[in-house]
């Protein structure tokens, strides 16, 4: 088990394969295990390094509140902890807050960046729901039953049709080696709250791809849109059909498409 001792936190890490680097930042709730279909494909090619986020799964526990700049500036130490100057860096959700922290911040780290079923702030409907479910747990409620309702935020209805897989992810949450505890989730839930890039995005230089899942209704896509209206070098955002918020669980085959494409363009 590999962990970076850093300034303010320890995070756990894996790296996989060899090459230029890329960096996969998680979603709320999500650790590195969270891109286990994707991982072994995208190592043919590259360096890519997973963590999990301060206070998530393997990484240490907090007793503070933080901010997504925190958490940017956590990824930030992790490279240098590593030696690695410069990455791509790939935000998923709350991980695409982060990674936009860390372009507009710490330009000199990005290559290029990706964000995926993300948005320059979170709207109060999605707050409001964080801090209901947030409530749930406070109060108890049967962590099964939790997982299951908060799925049908961050997947298609097509996709829950698989209810084979569906139980498989309800197992794993459940029996995870170290899940998240209450006051962790309103930690990063209370930082969600105070992001907002919107008049910042003009500071991001690095080449942006947006992917958006075109049916996810956590992030909705009208709100993905308005990263490529303030990012002067991103290219028009990518929209997966019949996908939620979770495209690379989803659509991992056509979301890897999507990452070759972008990383690889220009050396083939």
């Amino acid at each position: 088990m590999s962990i970076a001792k850093l300034e303010h936190i320890n995070l756990y890490y894996e790296i996989h394969g060899s090459g230029e680097s890329i960096v996969f930042i998680a979603d709320l709730l999500e650790s590195s295990q969270s891109w286990q279909f994707i991982t072994n494909k995208l190592s043919l090619h590259f360096q890519v390094i997973l963590f999990d986020n301060r206070c998530v799964g393997r990484s240490s526990e907090c007793k503070s509140e933080f901010s997504i700049k925190d958490l940017a500036f956590d990824t930030v130490q992790l490279l240098d902890f590593l030696k690695i100057e410069r990455a791509h860096i790939i935000g998923h959700g709350t991980g695409g807050f982060i990674a936009q922290e860390i372009a507009i911040n710490y330009p000199e780290k990005v290559n290029k960046l990706v964000l995926e079923a993300t948005a320059p702030f979170s709207n109060s409907r999605q707050i409001q729901l964080l801090n209901n479910y947030y409530n749930l747990l406070e109060r108890e409620t049967n962590r099964e039953l939790w997982f299951r309702n908060y799925y049908f935020w961050i997947y298609s209805a097509n996709f829950l049709e698989n209810t084979e897989f569906v139980d498989s992810l309800v197992e794993f949450n459940l029996s995870y080696i170290n899940p998240s505890n209450i006051k962790t989730f309103k930690h990063h839930v209370d930082a969600i709250s105070g992001f907002d890039s919107r008049n910042r995005l003009n500071q991001i230089k690095a080449e942006t791809l947006i992917i958006i899942g075109e049916e996810d209704i956590l992030m909705m896509p009208t709100e993905s849109e308005k990263l490529y209206q303030g990012i002067s070098m991103a290219s028009y955002p990518v929209y997966l059909e019949r996908t939620g918020h979770s495209i690379h669980n989803e659509n991992p085959k056509n979301f890897i498409h999507t990452l070759l494409g972008f990383f690889l363009k220009y050396n083939r």
